[in-house]
């Protein structure tokens, strides 16, 4: 049901677009045509979905697709991408260069390389005219009338209207397709082909754990291991014709942009083909200081400080020297009062007990509010009128209602999934393991981490360099069990403000129900009079639980911001100067911003989490970070407070602090694998 009153289009657009795409006497469809009915369908799409206009989120999607569109054939194809606010992973495109991107697709990838795979394969269908080049009439329909079946019913009877974002469900040929020029497109941009293979690994392993945000993908999409199949037997991907300097320079790509346990999986992989590759090595030691494996990466460069390059011996030897200095540095580090630093994480992991019970609770009554909004969202489903039949006049009174109902369709849609999300995305207590699961599993995971060090005797040294962020990596766990109540308690509210919305939308659909259309096929004036109050009422309070739905997401947002706040902390990147540059080079090649240096981070008294907070607000707001840094000290708030209340759309602060924190860890073959079966690579033991 969270996909209820989606992106939608009138069943007179089909038929227009039926004798659009078949005049005689040949199938033919100009590229001036299929644009003009390519933005026909984006006036819909706009008009019943919500768009996304976070400037961050929208800065970073254009980016990428634009660098594919360069590479494009059909040069007369003004392409665009709009993205939609909408939890479920997916993307779609329609006609002439219309492309579309959910959010939930945005929270999803792990960078810039699988964005770029998702916007080529969309692409592809409109490079290739997928759905413009059908055999004949009788095809077309009977696509684009199946569609009605992917969705609810409540969708269908809407009017009788259909989901546009669908045509996207091609044959698996097109799809299969849409694949390889995708390739062909991300390989000319620049940008890793193997990413393409990476993305159907994550997807993979979201749908063996049975995640309903990716029912809908898999429903317009082969699923993954089918894409993985056929992937490896294109000429970008197939490992008997994928040389091994293309291997290195997409290694060297993935280190370049700072995807750090990618590039030395990469690279890792290489070198069991060639131990001597020098290029490899160095990289490969570059790699393994940013993942904080010292020992490792002193390994690899001593390896290289026996070339015969002298330029290569000098730069190994360097690296290696700037290790034992960094390694001296931490055996003379200051140990803290452990018994003082033990006694506090007793205390917050009792505190964080005793959230979890209560915020467990409060998410099993709102799920339960979920269900019974649920069950009347599908009984209100028959009351839906059917203007199928119906010429709707531009500029006639019948036409403003159908227009009202999209804006209404768009305010359940959008309240319904915002009120899921900031409830069930919270998580509860299993009853028959009596563990955590969602965000609250997080929270327990990362005290877990923090505690672990604590428990082993010696402490490594990396772990007493994390020490003194302790207090701050509390204060955020304790933050964000605050925002999850907060979350919870809002999504309830929310939950109850969209069903007094649904009872005004049942009046106002019982009042319409009664009113005949006059021969001109228009309401007549007294009708429409008599009709406006229910509209207006209807309109008025699922507008307001739209709002209140969002400012629920919002919390929820900021707590998994927080969450990645500390995470990133965690990582021990602010342990050295050498890691903190990495962190640094990272956030300078996304947002340009880097005036906060190592010393710095110590005296503003602020943990590398916090700086890469505060380097996304200022790249938001057009200033710096240590301006965001400095207004977090002057009014008392955490850095993450300072973008809540500056009024900083949380989502784009999540998004893009887990791509930060994706540059260290991501690893889609221990994805596919919780239990541990496949042995990381980059491992330290």
């Amino acid at each position: 049901m969270a996909m209820l009153f989606r992106k939608i289009v009138p069943s007179a657009l089909i038929l227009a677009l039926l004798s659009a795409i078949c005049p005689a006497p040949a199938l033919a469809l100009s590229t001036a045509n299929e644009v003009a009915i390519g933005r026909t369908y984006d006036q819909q799409i706009v008009e019943t979905s919500v768009i996304e206009t976070d400037p961050l989120l929208n800065a970073w999607v254009q980016s990428v697709s634009s660098k594919l569109w360069a590479q494009t054939a059909r040069k007369d194809v003004p392409y665009n991408v709009k993205i939609i606010g909408d939890r479920s992973i997916n993307a779609f495109s329609t006609l002439g260069g219309y492309v579309y991107v959910n959010t939930g697709l945005l929270d999803f990838v792990q960078s810039d390389d699988e964005l770029a795979a998702v916007v080529g394969h969309e692409t592809g269908h409109i490079e290739r005219r997928h759905t413009v080049t059908m055999q004949s009439k009788s095809q077309i329909l009977s696509i684009l009338l199946g569609i009605a079946s992917i969705f609810s019913p409540f969708i269908y009877n809407f009017g009788n209207i259909l989901q546009a974002g669908a045509m996207a469900k091609m044959e698996r040929v097109d799809e299969l397709q849409a694949d390889e020029y995708g390739l062909l497109l991300m390989s000319r941009a620049g940008y890793d082909p193997e990413a393409m293979v990476t993305m159907q690994q994550h997807l993979g392993a979201l749908d063996g754990e049975h995640n309903d945000l990716v029912t809908k993908y898999f429903e317009s999409h082969p699923g993954s291991d089918a894409r993985i199949s056929h992937l490896l037997g294109y000429p970008e991907l197939d490992p008997t014709k994928v040389t091994a300097q293309q291997k290195l320079v997409r290694a060297q790509h993935d280190l370049d942009e700072d995807r750090y346990n990618i590039a030395g999986i990469d690279l890792n992989e290489i070198l069991k083909a060639d131990p001597s590759n020098q290029e490899a090595l160095l990289g490969l030691g570059q790699s393994q200081l940013a993942l904080g494996l010292t020992s490792k990466s002193e390994q690899t460069l001593g390896t290289l400080a026996q070339s015969t390059s002298p330029q290569v011996k000098a730069a190994a030897l360097q690296r290696i020297a700037a290790l034992r200095s960094m390694q001296a540095r931490r055996v003379d580090l200051t140990r803290p009062d452990l018994a003082s630093l033990r006694a506090q994480m007793q205390q917050a992991v009792q505190v964080q007990s005793q959230a979890q019970a209560q915020i467990a609770a409060r998410h099993d009554q709102g799920h339960s509010q979920l269900k019974s909004l649920q069950l009347r969202m599908e009984a209100i489903q028959y009351e839906i009128p059917d203007f199928s039949s119906i010429d709707v006049k531009h500029g006639s009174r019948l036409e403003a209602v159908v227009k009202t109902i999209n804006g209404m369709g768009r305010s359940v849609n959008s309240a319904f999934q915002d009120a899921t999300s900031s409830i069930d995305d919270i998580g509860s207590i299993d009853a028959k393991t009596n563990k955590p699961d969602g965000l609250l599993r997080e929270n327990a995971q990362i005290l877990d981490e923090m505690q672990a060090p604590l428990n082993v005797n010696p402490i490594p040294s990396d772990s007493i360099a994390i020490f003194p962020s302790y207090p701050h990596m509390i204060g955020d766990i304790s933050s964000a069990d605050a925002d999850m109540e907060r979350s919870v308690d809002a999504g309830r509210a929310a939950a109850m403000q969209l069903d007094s919305g649904l009872a005004d939308l049942d009046a106002f659909f019982k009042r319409l129900q009664q009113i005949r259309l006059n021969a001109f096929g228009d309401i007549d004036q007294f009708d429409y009079t008599s009709l406006l109050p229910y509209m207006q009422k209807a309109t008025a309070s699922l507008g307001a639980s739209a709002i209140s739905a969002s400012q629920a997401k919002q919390l929820l947002n900021l707590a998994k911001a927080r969450q990645l706040s500390t995470r990133i902390t965690l990582l021990g990147v602010g342990t050295s100067p050498q890691r903190y540059d990495t962190l640094q080079k990272a956030i300078n090649l996304r947002w340009n911003v880097d005036d906060i240096d190592y010393i710095g981070m110590l005296h503003d008294n602020v943990t590398p989490g916090e700086i890469a907070v505060a380097s996304i607000i200022a790249a938001d707001y057009k200033t710096s970070p240590q301006a965001i840094i400095r207004e977090a000290h002057e009014t008392h708030r955490s850095v993450i407070d300072v973008a809540n209340a500056r009024g900083m759309h949380a989502l784009a602060l999540e998004i893009f602090m887990g791509l930060i924190y994706l540059d260290y860890t991501d690893d889609p073959a221990k994805e596919a694998h919780p239990d541990g079966t496949v042995t990381n690579q980059n491992s330290d033991v």
